[in-house]
């Protein structure tokens, strides 16, 4: 990925090998095809993200495994649950944790990036300096906010003894996994007189 980047991924890799005592593997939609990261995944322990779109792929994970989100600053990650919400599905059995970058001086920001990046040059100057003065996205509606976007298109450089720690402190309460049949099928309701609404806005937020 060219944004969201964990900029000490090759440290982050080398600590969670040696904490777990594993082989840690990176993957990149860039560099592999869908299916040859997804054979990766249906076999992992383990699945470390920064957060967005790709941690759908926490679907594939066997049961019994963890999925680590990783959130960049200014970012809570109380707010922000779909995959959360995924890993404690009936029958997922996935361990879920997050972990949020608390050090402003650990993010690169990419306010001159263009809008749907990230980017705020096209903001009135007041408004910039107030997202750039923030330390806490406030809840907003999904998906347009420039100070979300903002934020979540930051870098990350990762506090390798804090993001351990949360890691450690979360394996001890981790579940095991029963090793009788999965949970019974969840099947979803018949959708019926579906439609559809939008809102169109003529203005870039």
């Amino acid at each position: 990925s060219t944004t969201r980047l964990i900029l000490n991924e090759a440290e982050l890799v080398m600590a969670l090998a040696q904490e777990l005592q594993m082989r840690v593997v990176t993957v990149s939609l860039e560099d592999q095809s869908f299916s040859s990261i997804i054979q990766v995944i249906s076999g992992a322990s383990m699945l470390v993200s920064m957060h967005g779109a790709q941690l759908i792929t926490s679907l594939f994970l066997p049961r019994g495994a963890v999925v680590m989100e990783l959130f960049p600053f200014a970012v809570n990650p109380e707010q922000y649950t779909p995959y959360k919400t995924l890993a404690t599905l009936p029958g997922m059995d996935l361990h879920y944790i997050s972990w949020r970058n608390t050090k402003e001086e650990n993010t690169i920001t990419h306010p001159d990036r263009p809008w749907e990046q990230g980017g705020i040059a096209h903001l009135e100057k007041e408004e910039q300096e107030r997202i750039l003065a923030s330390k806490d996205v406030p809840r907003h509606l999904c998906c347009r906010n420039p100070e979300w976007l903002f934020r979540i298109y930051q870098d990350t450089l990762v506090d390798i003894s804090s993001f351990l720690e949360v890691l450690k402190d979360s394996m001890k309460t981790k579940p095991s996994v029963k090793k009788s049949k999965p949970a019974s099928t969840v099947h979803p309701g018949r959708v019926r007189e579906a439609q559809c609404q939008t809102s169109v806005q003529t203005t870039i937020e």
